[in-house]
């Protein structure tokens, strides 16, 4: 049987990373929190199956991650049933969700913010995925590919290709300030 205290302790040690992790999946704050919950309620349930033979927080990423990918598959066949059926405009986009910034305060004060937010929205979930686990999280290429289950050259692929988009979407002014590359802003 599952240990309801260990399950607590997880969630108390992990919850606000995970939140985070879920955050930068969903791009809105309550999905992601919706997706924690489903992801602890999950854990508790296959609790008894954790074999121990990697740390809890991969272990509850790992569920974490699962559940997301369940939900954007569920998500791209129901927006192409209702597409189908005329419930839904062609124009209408049956991709990966985008990315929200949750520090949508911050940005409204700093342009530079802003700048960034409108850059990470361009990338797809694999990329925005791979930048939060890197430079969120701190995590090395190798735990990374382990996390989500590609190899270490996928994911330097990755980083590379999403750090090029948001260089390029991204500039600096004459004081080295990040500036969009696309809009003057001379403000800053």
């Amino acid at each position: 049987m599952a240990d309801p205290g260990l399950m607590a302790e997880w969630a108390a040690a992990y919850r606000v990373r995970l939140l985070a992790a879920a955050g930068a999946l969903c791009g809105d704050r309550v999905e992601a929190e919706d997706l924690l919950q489903e992801t602890f309620s999950e854990a508790m349930a296959s609790l008894a199956r954790f074999e121990g033979r990697s740390a809890p927080y991969t272990w509850l990423y790992g569920i974490l991650r699962r559940r997301f990918l369940l939900h954007c598959r569920r998500r791209r066949r129901f927006l192409r049933w209702a597409a189908a059926a005329g419930r839904l405009p062609a124009s209408e986009s049956i991709a990966e969700p985008s990315m929200a910034v949750d520090a949508a305060g911050e940005a409204a004060r700093d342009p530079r913010l802003e700048a960034v937010a409108k850059a990470l929205r361009t990338l797809s979930v694999k990329h925005r995925e791979i930048l939060h686990l890197r430079y969120v999280e701190g995590r090395k290429i190798a735990e990374i590919a382990a996390l989500v289950s590609a190899s270490e050259g996928t994911v330097k692929s990755r980083l590379h290709h999403a750090l090029r988009r948001v260089k390029s979407a991204i500039g600096r002014d004459e004081n080295g300030s990040l500036v969009a590359a696309r809009e003057k802003i001379h403000e800053l």
